[in-house]
C-alpha cells in the first residue's frame, strides 16, 4: 500500500523505512478499513462477520463475575467513565463504556473502537493503557484501563484563579510548564505514529499525585491518511455543568475554544492542528483564563475562527508572563497553520530553552528596540522647548532602562541614556528639590546647633573682663545680652526647614547687631570686622539668593555704624595724636597683662571658629562629592563596556 500522507515534521522521528510503507488493516468487531503506518498498530483479532459485527469480540460471559461497577468518574462525548473492581488481576480500573442508545449506531460503534485500539496501541508513559475491550452483559460495548488519580489542568487552573493557597504552593508556574512538556512530548509520539488527538485542552490532562502526567480521552483521534468517517451531518455539543463546551461529536470534531480554526471549519487537519490547542492550553495555564472566551459556543467558534489575541502583557498583565512564553502562545495559536510551530517537538524545544535558561535573544532584542523607539521619542520631548521636562524624562529613562535591562549591545539605546545623563534638566524635578531641602534641613540643624556655642562663645571671654576690670557694666550687660539673643534667634532660624522668612533675615539681623555692639571693647576696627567676616560668611553658605544682598548689607552696618558714631564725635572709640592711635575704653580697663591675654585669647578663638565653620562646609561638599561620584561609577558600571568611552567623552 503506498504512504499514509502527513505534514511537515509530524512523523520526524520514524525512519525512511517506516514512513514508506502502510498496512491496510480492519478494527476488531467491524468491517471499517483503516489505513495506518506500518509498525503503528497491528490487528490482533479476525473481523467480524458482516451478519453481525459485534459477536466475534464482544461476547464475554465472564463480565460479570470479573467486574463490579463503581462511581461515575465522567462523561464525554463518546461515552461514560466509571471506576470498576477487575477481580481477575485484583486491581481498580476505569471503564468506558457507550451510551445504549449510541450501541444500534455503526459508525458511533466504528469511532468506539477505534479509541480503544489507538489508545491502546500508542504505548507511552503519558498516556493511560487500555486492559481490555468487550461487551457487557447489557450489550453495551466498553473497554477498560489504568485508573489514574490526580487533577486535571482545568481544576488546577480553576484553584490558581482563586487565589488557592495550597494550589499556589504546590503548582508552581515551573512545575506546571515541566507537565505541559510531558504533555507534549506524549502528543509528539502520537504524531510520530501517524495519530492526531483533535481534542486537547486542559479537562483532557491529568497530573498525577506522584507527577505522573496522562493525556485523556482519544475518542476523536484521527489517523493522518484516512478519512474521518462523519458520525452526523451536523455537530452535536455536549456542555459542561457549567454551560461551557465539551466536545463536539460529527462533522466538526474537537472542543470550541480549544480547536484549531481549520478544525472549527471542517477542514482535514494534522498535527498542526494539536499544536494550535497546545498553545491554547500554555495560554490559559500562564494567565488563569481562557483563550477564548467561555461564553457560548458560537462566541467561542467565532473568536477561533477570527483569531484571539494571545499576548499575556495585553490579556493578563498582572500575571508577569516572561516574553519568550508570550511569544510560544502567539506562534503556537496562530490562525494560518504554516505560521505556527510546525510540531509538537518545536514547542518542547522552545520551551526546554526558556526552562533551561537559554533566552530567545531575538525576541528580547525586539522587545529592547521597541523600548528603545519610546525612549527616544520621549528624550526628544525631554529635551525640546515648552515640554512637560521632568515627566518626559522619567519616561524616557525608564524605557532606555528596559531596553538595555533586554539588550545591553543596544547602541541606540546607550546613545539615548549618555545624552540623557550628560544633558541636565532645565528645571529642577520636584523629588530631586525634596531630596536637596531634606539634606539641606540636615545639615542647617548641625550648623544651627554649632552656631549657637560660636555665638556663646562671648561669655567665655566674661573672666578676661572682670579680669581687666569693667569700665562701664550697663554696657557691659547690653553686649552679653545681645550676644545672648543672637545665640538663640540663630539656631531657631537656621533649625526651619524652609530656609527662608522674616525669621531668618531677623535672626541676622540680630547676630549683626551683636557684632557691632563688640566694638565697645576696642572700637569698629578690632575684633569686629573679623567676626562680621566670619558672621557674613556663615549666613551666606545658607541663605538663598534672595537674602544675599541683605545679610552683606547687615554685615558692612555692624562696621558703618560704629564708624559713623566715630566720626560724628557722638561716641569716641580712638584719639589720633602725634600719629598715633589710643583706643578709649568704654566698656573694660586695658591694664596691660590682661589686656595682652584678652586680645590673644579673642584673636585665637577667631581663628578657630572661623576654621571650624569652614572645616564643617568642606567636609559636607567632600562627602557630597564623593556621593556623585560614587553615583556616577555605578551608574556607568550598568553601561556596556562600549559606552564607557562615550560616557567618557561627553562628561
Amino acid at each position: 500500500m503506498p504512504a499514509a500522507s502527513g505534514y511537515h515534521g509530524l512523523m520526524s522521528h520514524d525512519s525512511p523505512s517506516e514512513r514508506a510503507a502502510s498496512t491496510l488493516v480492519r478494527l476488531p468487531v467491524l468491517d471499517v478499513p483503516v489505513t495506518v503506518p506500518d509498525g503503528a498498530f497491528a490487528s490482533t483479532v479476525a473481523p467480524a462477520s458482516p451478519a453481525n459485527p459485534a459477536v466475534a469480540l464482544l461476547d464475554d460471559t465472564s463480565f460479570a463475575h470479573r467486574y463490579d461497577a463503581g462511581a461515575t468518574l465522567g462523561e464525554g462525548g463518546m461515552g461514560v467513565v466509571r471506576a470498576a473492581g477487575d477481580h481477575r488481576i485484583g486491581r481498580e480500573v476505569a471503564m468506558k463504556t457507550m451510551r445504549a442508545a449510541d450501541g444500534a449506531r455503526r459508525d458511533l460503534v466504528a469511532r468506539f473502537l477505534r479509541e480503544a485500539c489507538v489508545q491502546g496501541q500508542l504505548e507511552h508513559p503519558a498516556i493511560v493503557p487500555v486492559y481490555d475491550l468487550g461487551r457487557d452483559p447489557e450489550g453495551a460495548i466498553y473497554f477498560t484501563m489504568k485508573r489514574v488519580r490526580g487533577v486535571t489542568f482545568e481544576q488546577i487552573v480553576a484553584r490558581l484563579r482563586l487565589n488557592d493557597p495550597e494550589a499556589l504552593r504546590q503548582y508552581s508556574r515551573r512545575r506546571l510548564l515541566s507537565a505541559f512538556v510531558s504533555v507534549c512530548q506524549a502528543v509528539e509520539f502520537a504524531h510520530a505514529r501517524g495519530v492526531v488527538h483533535r481534542d486537547l485542552k486542559p479537562a483532557n490532562v491529568m497530573v498525577g499525585d506522584f507527577g505522573e502526567v496522562y493525556v485523556l480521552d482519544w475518542g476523536v483521534a484521527k489517523l493522518v491518511g484516512t478519512p474521518d468517517a462523519l458520525v452526523a451531518d451536523r455537530p452535536s455539543i455536549i456542555s459542561t455543568a457549567d454551560g461551557g463546551p465539551r466536545t463536539m461529536a460529527g462533522a466538526t470534531m474537537g472542543t470550541p475554544g480549544y480547536m484549531a480554526p481549520e478544525q472549527a471549519r471542517g477542514e482535514p487537519v494534522d498535527g498542526r492542528a494539536d499544536v494550535y490547542s497546545l498553545g491554547a492550553i500554555l495560554f490559559e495555564l500562564l494567565c488563569l483564563q481562557p483563550l477564548h472566551g467561555r461564553t457560548t459556543v458560537e462566541a467561542a467558534l467565532g473568536s477561533t475562527l477570527l483569531g484571539a489575541d494571545a499576548r499575556a502583557s495585553v490579556r493578563a498583565p498582572q500575571m508577569d508572563v516572561p516574553p519568550e512564553l508570550e511569544a510560544m502562545c502567539v506562534k503556537a495559536t496562530a490562525l494560518d497553520p504554516a505560521a505556527r510551530f510546525q510540531s509538537a517537538q518545536e514547542v518542547i524545544d522552545c520551551l526546554e530553552r526558556f526552562l533551561d535558561g537559554d533566552r530567545d535573544l531575538e525576541r528580547r532584542r525586539e522587545l529592547a528596540a521597541q523600548h528603545t523607539r519610546s525612549a527616544r521619542q520621549a528624550a526628544l520631548e525631554a529635551l525640546a522647548e515648552g515640554q512637560d521636562e521632568p515627566a518626559a524624562r522619567t519616561r524616557a529613562l525608564r524605557e532606555v532602562g528596559r531596553a538595555l535591562a533586554l539588550d545591553p549591545s543596544n547602541t541606540e539605546a546607550i546613545a539615548t541614556l549618555v545624552r540623557l545623563l550628560t544633558l541636565p534638566p532645565k528645571e529642577l524635578p520636584a523629588e530631586a528639590a525634596a531630596e536637596i531641602r531634606s539634606a539641606s534641613a540636615r545639615t542647617q540643624r548641625a550648623i544651627a546647633k554649632g552656631a549657637m556655642f560660636g555665638y556663646l562663645a562671648w561669655f567665655l571671654f566674661v573672666p578676661f573682663g572682670v579680669w581687666m576690670g569693667v569700665r562701664d557694666p550697663v554696657v557691659s550687660l547690653v553686649a552679653s545680652a545681645l550676644w545672648a539673643v543672637a545665640a538663640v534667634t540663630a539656631y531657631v532660624a537656621l533649625r526651619r526647614p524652609d530656609g527662608t522668612g522674616r525669621v531668618r533675615t531677623a535672626a541676622f539681623l540680630a547676630t549683626s547687631v551683636a557684632a557691632c555692639a563688640t566694638s565697645a571693647v576696642c572700637g569698629p576696627y578690632v575684633l569686629v570686622p573679623t567676626l562680621a567676616v566670619i558672621n557674613v560668611i556663615l549666613w551666606l553658605l545658607l541663605a538663598d539668593r534672595s537674602q544675599r544682598a541683605t545679610i552683606v548689607g547687615l554685615a558692612c552696618l555692624s562696621i558703618l555704624l560704629p564708624a559713623v558714631l566715630e566720626w560724628t564725635h557722638l561716641v569716641r572709640f580712638y584719639y589720633f595724636r602725634d600719629r598715633r592711635v589710643t583706643i578709649v575704653p568704654s566698656m573694660l580697663h586695658f591694664p596691660a597683662v590682661p589686656t595682652h591675654a584678652f586680645l590673644l585669647a579673642a584673636s585665637l578663638m577667631l581663628v578657630v571658629l572661623a576654621a571650624v565653620l569652614i572645616i564643617r562646609f568642606r567636609d559636607d561638599l567632600s562627602e557630597a562629592e564623593r556621593r556623585l561620584h560614587l553615583q556616577a561609577w555605578q551608574l556607568k558600571q550598568l553601561l556596556p563596556p562600549e559606552a564607557h568611552d562615550a560616557s567618557d567623552g561627553a562628561r
